[in-house]
C-alpha cells in the first residue's frame, strides 16, 4: 500500500511541475507578445508623427 501511495504523490508532484511548466511558458509568451505589440505601435504612432510633418511642411 506505501509505495502505491508513494507512487500516486510521485506521480502528482510529476502532474504539478507540468502544469506549472507550462503555465510558465504560456505566460512568458504573453509577456513577449504584448511586449512586441507595445513596439509596434510605438513605431507606428512614431511613423505617423513623421508621416504628418511630412504633410504640414
Amino acid at each position: 500500500m506505501g509505495k502505491k501511495r508513494k507512487s500516486v504523490e510521485t506521480s502528482l508532484d510529476e502532474v504539478d511541475r507540468t502544469m506549472y511548466s507550462t503555465f510558465c511558458s504560456a505566460a512568458n509568451s504573453l509577456s513577449q507578445l504584448y511586449t512586441q505589440t507595445m513596439n509596434q505601435q510605438k513605431l507606428s504612432f512614431q511613423a505617423g508623427e513623421r508621416h504628418g510633418l511630412v504633410l504640414v511642411l
